[in-house]
């Protein structure tokens, strides 16, 4: 049985974009976020957008930053469905990878809104491979952005997840998860945190 998401976005076809616009901005200011993305990357940085979902976030940015070669990879079998003509042309789209099968040098990761539907047994292990990947990469700036449980906001990012996105196993990804796995798999990097849109964190691994 399909979600109730999956059913909006087939009826709604076309009109999905506006619309899911709308219903994430309860959830998140992706403007404050693309924003926050915008001041960490150097220009023309190479960027691997891991989990790009449609690409609302990288909309937004690519929008700011159009000097900013970006790919963008998804275990979704179909990704980018609200990047602009325009802004397509400038992604490449890796639908049904994994990130151990991405190839090629990058100088940032970015991470947004993933973490949290990855299942807790299985994040050490995301975390250890995001490591590994790096050094093959060449990378040296991950920079992550998720949800931190507490308060009615978080509350329904997680409800909506659950009943309407149709993950049942979400769980959020506190910043201080974040740190534990951080000090674990990058114990070198230097550690940033902002908070642009609360409950939405941002956190930044350099080195």
């Amino acid at each position: 049985m399909l979600a109730p998401g999956q059913v909006a976005r087939r009826i709604l076809g076309r009109h999905f974009e506006p619309v899911g616009n709308v219903y994430r901005r309860v959830f998140v200011d992706l403007n404050a976020i693309a924003g926050f993305l915008d001041a960490e990357l150097p220009r023309g940085a190479k960027v691997l957008d891991i989990g790009g979902g449609d690409g609302a976030v990288i909309e937004r940015l690519l929008n700011r930053r159009p000097d900013l070669p970006v790919t963008m990879c998804d275990l979704a079998p179909s990704i980018g469905a609200f990047l602009s003509d325009g802004n397509r042309a400038k992604v490449k789209l890796l639908p049904a990878t994994d990130i151990a099968d991405v190839t090629g040098s990058y100088d940032a990761v970015t991470i947004s809104d993933v973490i949290h539907h990855v299942p807790v047994d299985q994040r050490d292990i995301f975390f250890k491979s995001l490591a590994d990947c790096c050094k093959r990469w060449g990378c040296r700036k991950i920079i992550l952005k998720d949800i931190e449980p507490g308060g009615v906001r978080a509350m329904l990012s997680l409800l909506a997840d659950r009943y309407i996105t149709g993950d049942k196993h979400v769980v959020l990804f506190s910043r201080s998860d974040f740190a534990d796995l951080a000090r674990r798999h990058f114990p070198k990097a230097q550690r940033g945190s902002a908070i642009p849109d609360w409950p939405n964190y941002c956190e930044v691994l350099s080195w």
